[in-house]
């Protein structure tokens, strides 16, 4: 089954604006404030509120306070430059917004017609599985092993029938039973045996063959070994008696989930239902009987062989469902401190991101994501609210993701998938406000670890990114730099070269949703200086970049 996350909204006061630009909330003058250099170090251009000349210049200023301020913006040594103003909602709610004028004509100079995407079909990510045994977590939190169940053990040439959830055409979840061989088997470095089964009618020359199954073998070492190493075991010892046996291999089982003759749709799933053995399944799940009682992870076969990228999709595709392997295992059943729907979406299409490099040197799933960030969102997508639905959930909270892997590598992953919440009750995949906010304050305390200042400075520096900040000559914890961390590279996301996908908005929005952001341009006067006063609502941040 599967449950959307349900956003919440806070009402907030009703504001009454006076003036281009002054505010007055409930009858109270808006103090007014003035911006400070956001950046400091190598290729930082900001000195007091003058540009250098040099490098970038960053200005910012965050309302943490209860009221509106007026907000005034005066700088100096600006002549012709381009200035990119981005106010960002860094709190769980919505905001109303002051109108701000926009400059249509210079947003389409600064934003020209993108290129063709880089994909080759509309990208639908994974299933999201509302998976929460509670029942069955219940019955037991002792540590415990039970040898006398074994796993069933498999020979290459074997068969076996898979229980597949596939969409019907009302778009309702059902199961398909699909039947296939194991095509290969191999033990990795770190013990783990790995079995790679493909549906049987779609095991042919020109379908899934002996080269796309060599091709994700030769990853498998990378995905598992590299994930293992920062985040632990897809499974293992295990609370009750209810789960599969410990000693379990990992089935990467192939099958077309829509037989529509095109690559696309479902790209894969990891359900955490096929973790529990049938007989403890209650009856009133719709899930009983339905487990394959196997750790295994499903990838669609159209994708692999009908798209000149697809085997590279798949692969990424493994590594995605892969971690929520672990998370399921790590976080929900062993610390019994699951994340929510967004946080353990967006760790997997980071773990897409670690690998990226050492699965192909070109090939990248979240520069994709990173693109569609820039070219379809709008930016004012919350990138923790998976209500929102389609792709643009995965690119918005992808993008963030690259961010901060570029800024603080794989420790802060390691970091991340640690951190525990700050109550004993298991959210995961629940998808309520409570559990939402709960894996807010993780992925705050996580950050906080590498930046001291938490999620809030992070939100506001990620949306001065839109700017589109040059690789190489970025201040310090700004853009998307090249990172080498852990014996892992990340690749650079040069602002200079995906700046031609940016599509900036037209118009100034009446509200802006929890964690968006609203960008605009304006543009230095011929006499050297930019001067104008915003008002800037509670919890917003403001950040001014001049390159």
């Amino acid at each position: 089954m599967r449950s959307l996350l349900m956003a919440f909204f806070i009402l907030l006061p009703v504001y009454f604006f006076s003036g281009c630009g002054g505010v007055e909330e409930e009858g109270k003058s808006a103090s007014s404030s003035s911006l400070t250099p956001g950046c400091s170090g190598s290729y930082c251009g900001a000195s007091g509120l003058s540009y250098t000349g040099n490098g970038v210049g960053v200005w910012s200023y965050i309302n943490d306070g209860t009221y509106w301020v007026n907000l005034n913006v005066s700088l100096s040594n600006v002549a012709n430059r381009d200035i990119t103003i981005v106010f960002t909602n860094t709190a769980e709610s919505s905001v109303n917004m002051p109108y701000i004028p926009v400059n249509t004509a210079l947003h389409s100079e600064m934003s020209p017609k993108y290129a063709k995407h880089t994909d080759t079909f509309n990208r639908i990510p994974d299933f999201i599985r509302d998976f929460n045994p509670k029942d069955l977590l219940s019955k037991s939190q002792n540590m415990q092993d039970y040898p006398l169940l074994l796993a069933k053990t498999y020979s290459k040439g074997d068969e076996r029938k898979w229980d597949v959830s596939v969409e019907d055409k009302q778009g309702n979840s059902v199961y398909e039973n699909r039947t296939a061989t194991l095509k290969e088997k191999q033990t990795l470095s770190n013990g783990l045996t790995v079995n790679i089964w493909v549906e049987n009618s779609e095991y042919a020359s020109d379908k899934v063959n002996d080269a796309i199954i060599s091709r994700i073998l030769q990853s498998l070492e990378t995905i598992v070994v590299s994930a293992e190493n920062l985040i632990g075991k897809p499974w293992g010892t295990r609370n009750g008696s209810y789960y599969i046996p410990s000693d379990q291999p990992l089935d990467i089982t192939l099958v077309n989930f829509d037989k529509n003759g095109k690559a696309g749709g479902v790209l894969g799933y990891f359900w955490g239902i096929n973790n529990v053995l049938n007989n403890e399944i209650p009856a009133s799940w719709e899930e009983k009987g339905h487990s394959n009682e196997a750790l295994v992870v499903f990838v669609d076969t159209e994708t692999l062989y009908k798209d000149a990228n697809g085997t590279l999709y798949g692969i990424s595709t493994i590594a995605h469902e892969f971690t929520h392997a672990v998370h399921f295992y790590q976080r929900y059943v062993l610390m019994n401190d699951g994340f929510d729907t967004f946080l353990n979406e967006m760790s997997a299409i980071m773990m897409e991101d670690i690998i990226a490099k050492k699965i192909d040197n070109e090939f990248n799933d979240a520069k994709f994501r990173y693109i569609d960030w820039h070219k379809e969102s709008d930016y004012r997508y919350d990138f923790a609210d998976w209500s929102l639905g389609g792709d643009r959930n995965y690119d918005v909270a992808g993008s963030f993701g690259a961010y901060l892997l570029r800024q603080h590598g794989v420790e802060f992953y390691k970091t991340l998938f640690k951190t525990r919440g700050d109550s004993s009750a298991n959210c995961g995949e629940s998808n309520t406000p409570a559990c939402r906010l709960r894996s807010l304050k993780i992925l705050d305390k996580a950050i906080k670890t590498y930046n001291g200042e938490g999620l809030k400075r992070a939100l506001s520096r990620w949306g001065a990114s839109i700017a589109m900040f040059p690789s190489n000559a970025s201040p310090n914890g700004f853009g998307y730099p090249v990172k080498y961390s852990g014996g892992f590279e990340f690749e650079e996301f040069d602002g200079s070269a995906y700046k031609q996908y940016r599509t900036l908005p037209t118009s100034s929005p009446a509200s802006l949703p929890a964690h968006g952001h609203f960008p605009f341009l304006r543009k230095g006067s011929s006499g050297g200086s930019y001067s104008e006063t915003f008002s800037v609502p509670p919890n917003v941040s403001v950040s001014i970049v001049v390159k």
